[in-house]
């Protein structure tokens, strides 16, 4: 089984990339999803941030985002640090999902492939890759983040043309149509 790493920065579609995938019926690995499920319920983990960041890391049992977010993305080491902390269990939990999986391929998807150096791990990697414009355009009506966060997120990222030099497949993401022609054609090859 063929494991295709899927990236790109924050707003460029990644998200919309798996969940075509999805409805092609690959399996679909959402990084990310896994990464809160983890931060929220595994007790060493939690402990972990909580060492790291204080008690403020959680309300009431639950992940304080706004102050983690806020937290780690004015402090460059330790955004590392959390990294260092919760994707190698991102990690662990992926091989244990991909055991259970049988397809020809699997789709990971995450923005920070490259950055925790997990890039070795895939088959592919798949790169989308969408105009400054309609990624600040995207950020700001799904999340409302002012700009210096946004800014600050994208500082943490690697840039989209590094990205994509470092991947297989680069595709722009200009309209969904273009999207989805180019990852059935991906499809169909991996098939």
């Amino acid at each position: 089984m063929k494991k295709i790493g899927l990236t790109g920065i924050i707003g460029s579609g990644k998200t919309t990339a798996a969940l075509y995938f999805k409805g092609l019926g690959v399996p679909v690995f959402i990084a990310d999803d896994c990464a809160k499920e983890l931060m929220e319920n595994d007790d060493n983990l939690k402990n972990q941030i909580i060492n790291l960041l204080g008690d403020s890391a959680y309300l009431k049992g639950k992940l304080n985002k706004e102050f983690i977010s806020e937290k780690i993305f004015y402090d460059s080491m330790l955004l590392n640090h959390i990294n260092n902390i919760v994707h190698p269990r991102v990690h662990e939990y992926f091989n244990i999902w991909i055991s259970k999986q049988n397809s020809k391929y699997i789709v990971y998807e995450a923005a920070l492939i490259f950055e925790n150096n997990s890039q070795h791990i895939f088959d592919k990697i798949i790169c989308i890759k969408t105009p400054i414009n309609l990624i600040l355009d995207r950020i700001n009506n799904r999340e409302n983040y002012s700009e210096d966060k946004v800014k600050r997120i994208l500082n943490n990222q690697l840039s989209q043309e590094l990205k994509c030099s470092k991947s297989d497949f680069c595709i722009e993401n200009i309209s969904k149509n273009k999207l989805y022609s180019e990852l059935l054609n991906i499809h169909t090859s991996l098939i």
